[in-house]
């Protein structure tokens, strides 16, 4: 019969368990992304009671089921069919809220042999742990066979149960940080969308530089997470000019000397409207983005007249895409210039206004690259 295992104790852990419990608290400290915190929590999950295979489910939203999220030596298809023959069963398990075994008793020899005909091999034993932190359930973790051979054990539960408790705690931070950082893609676009808004001949300069940035960052090899922090920078380079006043940012022509002094003062505007976004640790990079993309190599930009490497690598990356858009970019007092001639400028430029090393980066990731259109 169907099982439901108390989490009281019966034996010690060994050394190696508890070693690996430690390893598993650490991700609470990480910012890893949902996608990757469920594949590693799912590898740990059946390294440490030596399980066959196995599924972590998670919860899609409040009202909604539970559905696989990672697996463990179960390929794509395998999957979509455990999903299909087994998902009113766990989340009819992980509602209970109780860690279940699943042996050979007749009363769970159908959900053995659904099992079976999903995975394509006999499924003797399965243990089913739901996860759930605050009293809110997220999720499910199902271990599928032991390597042995033999059956799941109360033992094997309990240790199970201990990091079921740490994955749900981790999950919860995830998914919270997912959120925060899906409201922070929100603001950002509309912020952009309000400089557009109020500068009509800049509309889409941010969302081209954005794209520019990334050409580099991708040629460089940066990160991912890396290429998200410059690519939401870039979007957010100019954000300071919704606090120049219209009678200079709308000025026709070119600025004379008062009213360039006031245009100056964007970059420490954005700056200081980004160090009011949360979180503070996902914004420290933007800021640097936002606050120095006007500094020169050479040291005679603004606004802190920094030079070399002391300008972040976001910032110096930012200036080489924000200048080429804005010499390709027509203006009421000039039509903008082609894409050779932005290029050649800007090879000009290296070691003066431009990181000599990007300039180099830029000029082979622009190889048969035209301006980008208006996205």
């Amino acid at each position: 019969m169907e099982e439901y295992i108390s989490a009281e104790a019966e034996t010690s852990f060994t050394t190696e368990e508890v070693e690996a419990l430690i390893e598993v608290g650490a991700l609470l400290s990480s910012n890893l992304r949902l996608e990757e915190v469920v594949e590693i929590l799912m590898d740990q999950a059946v390294l440490l009671v030596k399980a066959a295979t196995g599924v972590l489910w998670l919860k899609q939203g409040e009202e909604a089921a539970i559905v696989p999220a990672a697996s463990y030596g179960l390929d794509y298809d395998a999957v979509a069919l455990l999903d299909r023959q087994l998902q009113d069963y766990v989340n009819g398990l992980a509602a209970a809220g109780k860690p279940v075994i699943t042996g050979n008793g007749k009363q769970e020899g159908c959900i053995l042999e659904r099992a079976t005909y999903a995975v394509n091999f006999a499924v003797t034993s399965m243990v089913f742990l739901p996860l759930i932190n605050k009293g809110r359930l997220l999720g499910c973790l199902q271990l599928i066979n032991k390597q042995d051979g033999s059956q799941f054990s109360r033992r094997d539960i309990r240790l199970c149960h201990t990091f079921a408790s740490q994955a749900a705690v981790i999950i919860d931070n995830s998914l919270l940080l997912a959120n925060q950082e899906k409201l922070m893609i929100s603001l950002i676009r509309a912020l952009t969308s309000a400089l557009d808004a109020r500068d009509p001949y800049t509309r889409g300069h941010s969302e081209r530089v954005s794209r520019l940035s990334l050409l580099i960052a991708r040629e460089m090899g940066l990160s991912p997470q890396q290429q998200e922090i410059l690519q939401q920078a870039a979007l957010l380079h100019d954000v300071g000019k919704i606090g120049i006043r219209d009678n200079v940012l709308l000025e026709p022509g070119p600025l004379d000397e008062d009213k360039w002094r006031i245009m100056k003062s964007h970059p420490v505007i954005g700056a200081q409207i980004i160090q009011q976004i949360e979180p503070k640790s996902v914004m420290k990079q933007i800021y640097e983005g936002v606050m120095y993309h006007q500094e020169k190599y050479d040291g005679s930009g603004y606004p802190g007249g920094l030079r070399g490497k002391q300008i972040p690598l976001v910032a110096r990356i930012i200036a080489i895409a924000d200048a080429y858009d804005a010499i390709t970019s027509d203006r009421p007092y000039r039509k903008g210039k082609s894409p050779a001639e932005a290029l050649a400028e800007i090879k000009n430029c290296a070691g003066k206004h431009f990181d000599p090393q990007l300039v180099e980066v830029f000029l082979k990731a622009m190889q048969g690259i035209s301006k980008p259109a208006d996205g």
